[in-house]
């Protein structure tokens, strides 16, 4: 078979496919895993306070996150997502906005937990170095993060073909694969304190308002369990790294 190269992401091709995705709002990580990913997190969240959505997208978690006593905001890097998101959670109690980059200093020290859900699979060496940066500046001192990834995720299984260029790039925008080892060691070299890493399977919400229906979703979480207990060497699909900032 021929040897592809593979395409490089810019900024600005990111942010061009990012803008096309978000019209399909189903597709996201977030939208389907909702539920199960804040079920998950809010053990390792205060119990009130400010927490940033980083990476927010169409603000699918922002969303599962207002039903809790947390005051929420998000962070995303295309001005039209940002104006998409201030519109959908207007007039929520506990919104508290949404902003860009840009706006980063106003907002120093402000947030006591970050949430970054599938977010650094998607970065270079820069800019993941870029956004840790960004996530110790706003958590105030001691502030948690916690991250959410595919766990060993074999690239080259969703590469596909750009007809234009003839490179291969993947499916969503992925441009390396963690394991909890890999994430915690970066984490800890970046001055953070890694406090607990798990590998996990998030439950798929099948009904289309997004509120399952209990029975379906009782036996879905009963066959995730029998999947694991019946093959306890089956590599599950996602990855959590819980960490904090220096006091």
């Amino acid at each position: 078979m021929k040897n592809f190269e593979l395409l490089e992401w810019t900024p600005e091709m990111v942010q061009t496919f990012w803008d096309y995705e978000s019209q399909f709002p189903e597709n996201f990580f977030a939208y389907r895993f909702g539920r199960e990913i804040i079920d998950q997190l809010l053990p390792f969240l205060p119990s009130q306070g400010r927490v940033l959505d980083y990476g927010c997208g169409p603000g699918n978690l922002i969303e599962r996150l207002l039903d809790t006593p947390l005051e929420v905001a998000g962070l995303d890097f295309s001005p039209a997502t940002i104006q998409a998101v201030t519109t959908r959670f207007a007039g929520r109690p506990n919104f508290i906005g949404a902003f860009e980059l840009n706006e980063l200093d106003e907002r120093a020290g402000l947030f006591d937990a970050a949430v970054v859900i599938e977010v650094v699979e998607h970065l270079y060496d820069q800019q993941l170095d870029e956004l840790l940066a960004n996530v110790k500046k706003l958590l105030r001192p001691g502030g948690t993060v916690v991250f959410t990834t595919p766990n060993e995720e074999v690239l080259e299984d969703s590469y596909i073909l750009c007809p234009v260029s003839g490179k291969l790039f993947h499916r969503w925008q992925h441009v390396r694969s963690w394991s909890a080892e890999s994430l915690s060691a970066y984490l800890a070299s970046r001055g953070f304190q890694v406090q607990k890493s798990l590998t996990t399977d998030f439950v798929v919400s099948f009904n289309t308002s997004h509120r399952p229906h209990p029975l379906r979703e009782k036996l879905t979480a009963l066959k995730k369990t029998l999947k694991y207990k019946l093959k306890p060497q089956k590599k599950r699909p996602h990855l959590v790294v819980a960490a904090s900032t220096a006091e």
